[in-house]
Formats: C-alpha cells, sequence, structure tokens
C-alpha cells in the first residue's frame, strides 16, 4: 500500500513540475477529460489533438486516461437524462427501446430509426455533460497551476 500511495504521489509531483504555460496545461488536461468521457478512443484522439492545437500532451493524456473507462459508466445515466430533455424523447423509453432492441445485432444498430431515437440523444448528453466537467476540470488545473509554490521555468 505504501508503494502505490508513493507511486501517486511521484505522479501528482511530475504532473505539477511540467514546464508549460498553466493555460496550456489546463487546457490540455480539459481535452483529455472530455475526450475520455465522450465515447471512443480518448487517449489517441487527446495525442492527436493536443500536438495540433499546441497544448500540453502529458496533461491531455493524464485527463484522458483519469476518465477513460469508468466514467462512462458514471456519466451515462446524466447523459441519456441530458440527450431525452433536449431531444423530447422519455428517459425510460429510451432505455426500453435499447434494451428490447439490442439483441438485433449490429446491422439494425446501424438503421435511422436507432441513430434518431437512441443514439443521438445519447451522443447529445454525453457531448454536454463532457463539455461541463471539462470546464470544471480546466478552472481547477488552472487554479492549482497558477497558485503552486514551484517557479515556472521557461523553455528556450
Amino acid at each position: 500500500m505504501k508503494l502505490f500511495s508513493a507511486k501517486i504521489k511521484t505522479s501528482v509531483r511530475k504532473f505539477f513540475l511540467i514546464n508549460d504555460t498553466p493555460h496550456k496545461i489546463a487546457l490540455g488536461f480539459a481535452l483529455g477529460v472530455f475526450l475520455g468521457i465522450v465515447p471512443g478512443e480518448g487517449v489517441t484522439m487527446s495525442l492527436i489533438l493536443s500536438s495540433i492545437f499546441g497544448l500540453n500532451r502529458l496533461a491531455a493524456t493524464s485527463g484522458a486516461l483519469a476518465t477513460n473507462m469508468w466514467s462512462t459508466a458514471v456519466i451515462l445515466p446524466l447523459a441519456a437524462e441530458i440527450g431525452t430533455l433536449i431531444s423530447g424523447e422519455n428517459y425510460s423509453s429510451l432505455v426500453a427501446q435499447f434494451q428490447a432492441n439490442y439483441h438485433l445485432g449490429y446491422k439494425f444498430f446501424l438503421s435511422k430509426y436507432i441513430f434518431f431515437e437512441i443514439v443521438l440523444p445519447l451522443a447529445i448528453g454525453f457531448t454536454l455533460a463532457a463539455l461541463v466537467v471539462a470546464f470544471l476540470a480546466y478552472a481547477t488545473v488552472w487554479f492549482l497551476m497558477k497558485n503552486r509554490k514551484m517557479p515556472i521555468r521557461k523553455i528556450s
């Protein structure tokens, strides 16, 4: 247990010793959190997008890894609720439709009905929930990086 605790402390220290601006670190972390929550390959996309936009890749990867798999189960009910509110669907109807059609296989999942009645509300819900969580992650990391005790060295 002490070894595990020591590894976590070392990882946190390394994270706060990243030699970049607080904005780039926080934005990279928020991007990773967003891509980790939205279903898909968060780690790969966070590396690609953080490289394209010039954000901190370590922070983006950390954010994606921190939220990647476990967050889907936690965010799914919230995403379904948000998606059904926006699309006008009924939450229990959405869940019942999914359970009723799940056994029909992948060909039925690619149909227009499934896309507009089940997938689209969930995608909208996941996107909005991920945006809120990513914004909170940005604000938290930016605040912590701005108020850290360690000096920031500029890379020449």
